[in-house]
């Protein structure tokens, strides 16, 4: 009876020393949805939803847009509380980008963010989940924009907005977990089309005034 109580001890050390710390007060995810890898060998899923072969994905033709709506936040400082491009925090970023690009209103918060929507395993992300961190030298969690290739937008607390890689050591370390907020395609289409024609007029004023 001790060995066995011994035994079931051990085993729950050893699995206290790989949990994940969980800054927001959820559970570690034990478990995930298992995924498939990626035919480039990513091993994130390429965008879905091709309206015919070889047109752009709905996830592709959304990655381009966010990438170009980036564009112009990127260097931001961080600014703990800010949401403008003179300043702003990892939550509202996020808030901003998916109000201008998606026109969906998002919670302010880390908090709040990580509980919407429904979790992504992480080789199952798709362009425009939010990803989760918990670093153990912050008191907050920290939230990017998933864009595609394991590249994710944020607010870096020391070099403002950026695009980093979840395979980087420190952000696969203190990954948390992945929201997918938005799954129904035909409002991605719609926001899509909104955003598109935005930028695209944004480009001809800007070339027809050089």
């Amino acid at each position: 009876m001790t060995r066995h109580v011994l035994v079931i001890a051990a085993c729950l050390l050893l699995t206290g020393c790989t949990a994940t710390r969980s800054i927001f007060g959820i559970s570690p995810e034990l478990s995930e949805e298992s995924g498939t890898e990626a035919s480039d060998g990513s091993g994130y899923e390429a965008g879905e939803g091709a309206l015919e072969q070889g047109a752009p994905s709905v996830y592709e033709r959304l990655d381009t847009a966010l990438r170009l709506e980036l564009e112009g936040w990127h260097g931001t400082p961080h600014v703990w509380g800010g949401n403008t491009k003179k300043g702003v925090d990892c939550s509202g970023l996020v808030q901003q980008i998916f109000a201008d690009v998606l026109d969906l209103e998002t919670p302010r918060t880390t908090g709040e963010l990580i509980l919407e929507g429904r979790r992504v395993s992480k080789s199952k992300l798709k362009t425009g989940d939010l990803v989760f961190f918990s670093p153990e030298s912050k008191k907050a969690g920290h939230v990017g924009i998933y864009l595609s290739q394991g590249d994710f937008a944020h607010a870096s607390s020391s070099k403002g907005v950026m695009t980093s890689k979840l395979t980087n050591p420190y952000w696969k370390k203190y990954y948390e977990t992945g929201r997918r907020l938005i799954s129904d395609e035909s409002m991605l289409f719609t926001a899509l089309r909104r955003i598109e024609q935005r930028q695209e007029l944004a480009r001809y004023l800007q070339t027809s005034t050089n």
